[in-house]
């Protein structure tokens, strides 16, 4: 009995959901060696799903708003593939990537063109800057999607 509370305890510590259904059926199995296997097999799900994101996670997560895998990288490098222009003059970018991002205000508006290589940088207070490969030029961009 004791045992049993002590591994609640830690369990709940860990922060490990008993209601999850990969739990419950590691628990019913009889055979042993079958519960060890479901048991390990859920650990490794666990595992998988606190692991830190990868390079490739952050930066496909880069300037999505709140707490994203994005937060410990500064920058991005891509390409321009589509740009389009709203009545009020402000342009939408497609990226090689598949990231799209409109631009912010009208003040600074660097020369762009579909193929330019560009660099998308955290700015103050959450914002970010887009800066052309070849240009000194900078503008004000927020991710769409």
């Amino acid at each position: 009995m004791r045992n049993s509370t002590l591994f609640l305890f830690l369990c709940m510590l860990a922060g490990i959901t008993l209601a999850t259904p990969g739990w419950q059926e590691c628990r019913q199995l009889s055979d042993d060696a079958k519960r060890l296997a479901c048991y390990d097999d859920y650990a490794r799900m666990l595992e998988k799903k606190n692991a830190p994101p990868t390079v490739a996670e952050q930066k496909a997560a880069f300037g999505l708003p709140a707490a994203s895998p994005a937060d410990e990288i500064e920058g991005i490098q891509a390409s321009i593939s589509k740009i389009e222009k709203s009545s009020r003059g402000q342009r939408t970018l497609y990226l090689d990537n598949g990231q799209v991002w409109r631009q912010v205000g009208s003040s600074s508006q660097p020369r762009l063109k579909p193929g330019d290589k560009i660099t998308i940088e955290r700015g103050a207070l959450g914002s970010f800057v887009l800066k052309p490969a070849d240009s000194n030029r900078s503008m004000r961009v927020r991710r769409l999607r």
